[in-house]
């Protein structure tokens, strides 16, 4: 009897394991959702609070926002252009947000133009950034008021700005707070 019992536990054995077993369905993937690029606008504007600089930058400007950089698509991507040391470059806006996220006591809010640029707008506003990649990064033009052959991130903003028609850049009197207050009528925060 005890080996009738062995060998039915050993047949129900193998047919267990010999049954196909239907796996439980997947959920359903999650639709990924669109990057937060996808609706930002060409031409938004990104800026900064905090950094490095912050307490010399409030101190000469009264304003909390310390860095700005300009979002310009080509081919689809967004760039980001900015003028950090030790020059103007740019960076697809998926690594500097990658970047970003690395920063401490650093805040940004992206201002996007209220009414989109024109293809001429962007035109000229692409080749000047274009023109200024590799250009040496100096804040002496802005601490001793005249221009220099560097260019800080506020000018560079601004100046590609001003490429539209929209605003009158201010050179090197342009803070990065006083670029924010000037785009304030044209554009929209997006914290």
């Amino acid at each position: 009897m005890k080996h009738l019992s062995l060998l039915v536990l050993f047949v129900l054995f193998v047919l267990f394991l010999s049954c196909s077993r239907t796996p439980a369905p997947l959920p359903a993937p999650l639709p990924v959702p669109p990057p937060y690029d996808a609706a930002l606008r060409d031409g938004s504007v990104v800026f900064w609070r905090g950094g490095l600089l912050a307490g010399p930058i409030l101190k000469h400007t009264d304003s909390t926002i310390t860095h700005a950089a300009v979002v310009l698509y080509q081919n689809g991507e967004p760039f980001v252009y900015e003028a950090v040391p030790p020059c103007v470059h740019k960076v697809p806006l998926a690594e500097y947000r990658t970047l970003m996220a690395k920063k401490v006591h650093v805040t940004w809010i992206i201002m996007e133009p209220i009414d989109r640029y024109a293809t001429g707008q962007l035109a000229a506003m692409k080749a000047h950034a274009e023109s200024q990649l590799g250009r040496p990064y100096m804040l002496r033009g802005w601490w001793k008021d005249h221009v220099v052959r560097g260019i800080f991130c506020s000018q560079l903003v601004g100046d590609v700005i001003e490429k539209s028609g929209r605003i009158e850049a201010g050179g090197v009197h342009e803070s990065p707070g006083s670029l924010y207050t000037k785009l304030l009528p044209l554009y929209k925060g997006k914290p």
